[in-house]
């Protein structure tokens, strides 16, 4: 329940309150894989508040699919940091396909902003992400 309120359920509303207050284009960090009909909870959550972000009527949407973010962490999290590990290893030879830095999240979120869109809703995958993230 905790994880549908915040992950679905507060980003539509926020989404919601930056319409009514007069923002033009939303960007949202969803995951590599969102799907609404998806069996997987994470993924259908992902899925559906993709849907409900662009039901709200922004000019512009970007919606960013990123695949296992690199981050160091607070809170323990062993499979995620095992994970990190391994597919931080994998980046260093395929550095698009399993993982990306939120450092290069960040940067591809402010230059989706800054550059011109390609349509009403853009959708970036990990790839996408990487490569405006070198902006």
């Amino acid at each position: 329940d905790g994880f549908v309120r915040v992950d679905r359920d507060y980003v539509a509303q926020a989404a919601e309150l930056a319409r009514a207050g007069g923002c033009k284009h939303f960007v949202l960090q969803s995951s590599q894989g969102a799907n609404q009909d998806s069996c997987f909870l994470y993924l259908r959550v992902k899925g559906e508040v993709e849907n409900l972000v662009q039901s709200v009527g922004f000019d512009r949407c970007t919606i960013l699919r990123p695949a296992v973010l690199l981050c160091k962490r607070q809170e323990s999290r062993p499979a995620e940091w095992m994970a990190q590990q391994f597919l931080g290893a994998v980046a260093r030879v395929f550095p698009t396909a399993y993982s990306v830095p939120v450092e290069t999240v960040a940067r591809a979120m402010v230059a989706s902003v800054l550059q011109p869109g390609k349509g009403k809703v853009e959708v970036l995958e990990n790839a996408a992400i990487h490569e405006l993230g070198k902006a």
